[in-house]
């Protein structure tokens, strides 16, 4: 376990990225500090990732904010989809990558292009690295499990920009 404090406030996805980089296992999973991988959560998608042949595994949170407690959009127990990826985001942090492929795409970054000067830029940065794993040729499977805790409190929708004002009513 790392744990990674963004004491310089670099952001998101260089706190990320200093965190991958000092990782000496071939795969990683993130957890955001307000998340909670469920105890069956690395298993599942390690036993995956290893059936599979996957660079990247993800899996359906359970997000307690909203009605239903999945996401609205429909994404999750579907498998992955190369052209709804590219556009819009709908897989977390949480997911299990290859380490090495991941650092050797620039990890997690903002694509380019794709914000505006007021837009908040940890909206994007999972978003930028899954789409350079993508285009790297990197293979995404989904495991249709629950197995983590997601707390969205942005004002967005899950796999959509929104800002994280820690008011879960603003959906």
């Amino acid at each position: 376990i790392i744990i990674e404090y963004d004491h310089g406030k670099t952001g998101a996805p260089a706190t990320k990225n200093r965190a991958i980089a000092r990782a000496t296992t071939e795969w990683v999973a993130m957890l955001d500090d307000d998340d909670e991988f469920l105890p069956h959560h690395l298993q599942a998608l390690h036993t995956t990732a290893l059936s599979t042949g996957a660079d990247v595994v993800y899996s359906i949170p359970h997000i307690p904010q909203i009605p239903g407690n999945r996401d609205p959009d429909g994404r999750y127990g579907v498998p992955f989809d190369a052209d709804e990826l590219r556009r819009r985001s709908y897989i977390q942090t949480t997911s299990l990558v290859r380490r090495e492929l991941f650092m050797s795409v620039g990890g997690f970054q903002v694509p380019k292009g794709l914000m505006g000067p007021d837009e908040h830029r940890a909206n994007y940065d999972d978003w930028g690295g899954w789409l350079a794993m993508l285009d790297a040729g990197a293979k995404f499977v989904h495991c249709p499990e629950v197995t983590f805790v997601w707390n969205h409190w942005g004002f967005g929708r899950p796999g959509r920009p929104g800002n994280t004002s820690g008011r879960a009513d603003r959906w």
